[in-house]
């Protein structure tokens, strides 16, 4: 930061030193990036087990995926999905000018404290959702709710991350309703809207060297930083599924761009060994962008017990060049701006599913795997938020209950190829070397309820038929003793009324 290095450090109130450091922290945020890094956007045993969900989204899960694949669902639906995210890290930072003052633990040969992980590291996701056909075996519509991204992590008070960070998580919630409609026999399309929940934590302490000026004596080398903010923007996502051959299907969905304004306090509490002990407050408004996305997909059946399949997602994150921060109640500083330059990023993904053995037909056993590319440089990585390329691999099962319930499994596990950073934009730097993994276990249930509301509807209708109108009642007769002539015809015998006929 540059704001404060002319000033002299007698005439520059604690406070403002101390807030302005907090919002330079708030700058090293990253934003909550679908592709990447530690969180963890895997959602629904196919997707977890298989990698390969967009060509074939074959249950629930497809409101996320590809809202058409709510056409390959009969009847109404209950579907459940739990995953939990272990997460392992271990991270060695490098020395930091004037942080050998104030971190006591010794720096290596190679140039770098010891290693630092952290003491809890998990994210959950889960989800619900509620499917039906709504009309004709045409229409189908579904609500859901789900945690596309909800990771923490603690790192010890006293280690030498703690100026980087102690304490933080980013939560993501989506409530929708989707829609799909088979327009023909082998095209259906879908579309989901909804509300997207973001919230964001975090917490570290105050590093008092700031462009060269110490300021310890004013605010000591214990004082605690702490920020959040959250928003609530619209969803949407659109859909497209297709069956040109008997064993080939195919998707394709776009999920639209949200730019979310995280709005909330930002604390210092001094420390005790600060010139006075009191807390400082402010509030901010940081601007993050969760960018376009497109998916596509394909799998094919290449025998009647194997299908294989595979993905690609598109991540548009090339707008994100630069975060924004409004603050108030702050001296000084109304506004800050720090450099992202985060690129388009992808993942490509793939695998198999072997079905419909004879000895077990109910079982369904999937595996595949995938390769991700981060959007965000070394340079803007922060411990906050930390994004890498990563591979990962999978495994899982599905098996099915009296044809109306079904359980699922899957193992995902990921490697983290963390590149050894110099050079950070973050204020302290960041520079570090490091490695790290995640394991992502998944279960699920899926119940069919019965009937599809329309299905309900329709056999209402048959069961309670309209009354129907009786038809007029035949001319009468002429009397007995009236000839008929020869010329006329007899008339015909008088139908029975329509509510008595066969078949009505």
């Amino acid at each position: 930061m540059v704001f404060w290095a002319d000033m002299p450090a007698q005439r520059t109130p604690p406070g403002v030193l101390a807030c302005a450091l907090v919002a330079s922290a708030l700058l090293a945020a990253a934003s909550p990036a679908r592709a990447g890094g530690f969180a963890v956007p895997e959602v629904g045993v196919r997707r977890t087990g298989m990698g390969a969900v967009i060509g074939r989204p074959d249950e629930p899960s497809a409101v996320y995926h590809n809202p058409a694949g709510l056409t390959l669902l009969e009847g109404t639906r209950l579907y459940v999905s739990f995953g939990a995210g272990l997460l392992q890290s271990e991270m060695r930072l490098r020395p930091w000018a004037g942080s050998d003052r104030f971190i006591t633990q010794p720096v290596d040969s190679s140039g770098y404290y010891p290693s630092a992980s952290p003491k809890i590291a998990i994210g959950l996701i889960p989800m619900i959702v509620a499917t039906t056909s709504l009309w004709r075996d045409r229409l189908y519509g579904a609500l859901s709710f789900s945690v596309p991204n909800g990771t923490g992590s603690i790192l010890p008070a006293d280690g030498v991350t703690r100026y980087h960070l102690i304490t933080g998580y980013l939560i993501t919630g989506l409530w929708s309703g989707t829609v799909a409609w088979r327009a023909l026999p082998w095209l259906s399309v879908g579309a989901g809207v909804g509300a997207m929940y973001v919230r964001i934590y975090g917490r570290r302490l105050f590093f008092p060297i700031v462009n060269g000026e110490d300021y310890s004596n004013f605010l000591g080398s214990k004082t605690e930083l702490t920020m959040s903010g959250s928003d609530v923007v619209p969803n949407w996502t659109v859909g497209l599924l297709g069956r040109p051959h008997p064993r080939v299907s195919l998707g394709m969905t776009v999920i639209g761009r949200s730019d979310v304004t995280l709005e909330g306090p930002v604390k210092v509490k001094l420390g005790d060994d600060a010139l006075m002990q009191t807390t400082l407050s402010g509030s901010q408004r940081t601007g993050v962008v969760i960018p376009w996305t497109l998916l596509a997909g394909a799998n094919v059946d290449v025998t009647r017990h194997v299908e294989v399949g595979a993905e690609f997602r598109y991540y548009f994150y090339h707008d994100y060049r630069s975060q924004h921060t409004d603050l108030t109640g702050i001296e000084l500083i109304t506004e800050l701006d720090t450099p992202k330059n985060y690129t388009d990023s992808w993942q490509i993904a793939g695998g198999v599913r072997v079905h419909s053995l004879p000895r077990v037909p109910a079982l369904d056993l999937m595996a595949g795997a995938h390769y991700d590319i981060t959007p965000a440089p070394p340079q803007t990585v922060s411990l906050d938020q930390p994004t890498f390329t990563h591979l990962g691999f999978r495994f899982g099962a599905r098996y099915t209950l009296r044809d109306r319930y079904r359980l699922g499994f899957s193992y995902t596990r990921y490697w983290y190829l963390v590149p050894t950073t110099e050079g950070s934009l973050t204020t302290p730097p960041t520079n570090f070397k490091g490695k790290g993994a995640n394991n992502i276990l998944t279960v699920s249930f899926e119940a069919v309820l019965g009937r599809g509301l329309g299905q309900m509807w329709r056999r209402t209708t048959a069961a309670h038929p309209a009354p129907a109108t009786a038809p007029p009642p035949p001319s009468p007769r002429p009397p007995a003793s009236t000839a008929t002539p020869a010329s006329t015809p007899a008339p015909a015998s008088t139908p029975a009324p329509a509510s008595t006929q066969p078949g009505t």
